[in-house]
């Protein structure tokens, strides 16, 4: 049972270079036959170049389609998977999963009912915040106002940009 096992392991490699074997075989007599009363001796060679496109493909799908057989049947028989992990320093933020997990455990989370196109929506607090130290409590309060408009923005940012400018005359640059 071995040594069959071993042919057809052999042939499964061998059958791809046979085929190409033939299309190059194939390639030459068509390139030798140059005159048009050569023609019946034309057709075997381009016979060879097809049988030889199918040799490398049914070789090549026979050893993919072999190989993925024989991944499948080990992994059947393993049980016993090993995953390696790596502990994370406490300088790293905790993992989504924790960080839910701490979340769960205040038992009254505080949600919100926030009105939009009058639809309720019913909001929760966000994931915790990260700090560097997991052991502190990160600050979640915030407001619910609306934010400035653009042009008190825009006011602002051209105050900064005046003040700058008039201590840059005032230092003599």
């Amino acid at each position: 049972m071995n040594v069959k096992k071993q042919i057809w392991s052999l042939a499964r490699m061998v059958l791809p270079a046979v085929g190409f074997t033939l299309i190059c075989m194939g390639a030459y007599l068509v390139s030798q036959q140059n005159e048009p009363e050569y023609t019946w001796r034309v057709i075997p060679a381009y016979i060879m170049i097809v049988i030889g496109f199918l040799v490398i493909l049914i070789g090549v799908f026979w050893a993919i389609c072999h190989s993925m057989k024989s991944k499948m049947y080990q992994r059947g028989r393993q049980q016993n998977i090993q995953v390696y992990t790596i502990e994370r320093p406490s300088s790293f933020p905790p993992s989504y999963e924790e960080s839910q997990g701490s979340l769960a455990s205040l038992d009254t989370a505080p949600e919100f009912v926030v009105v939009v196109e009058g639809v309720d929506v019913v909001m929760s607090l966000a994931p915790p915040l990260y700090s560097q130290d997991s052991s502190e409590v990160p600050d979640c309060t915030w407001s619910w106002e609306q934010p400035p408009p653009y042009s008190q923005v825009e006011q602002v940012l051209q105050e900064q940009v005046d003040a700058e400018e008039q201590r840059e005359t005032l230092s003599g640059h």
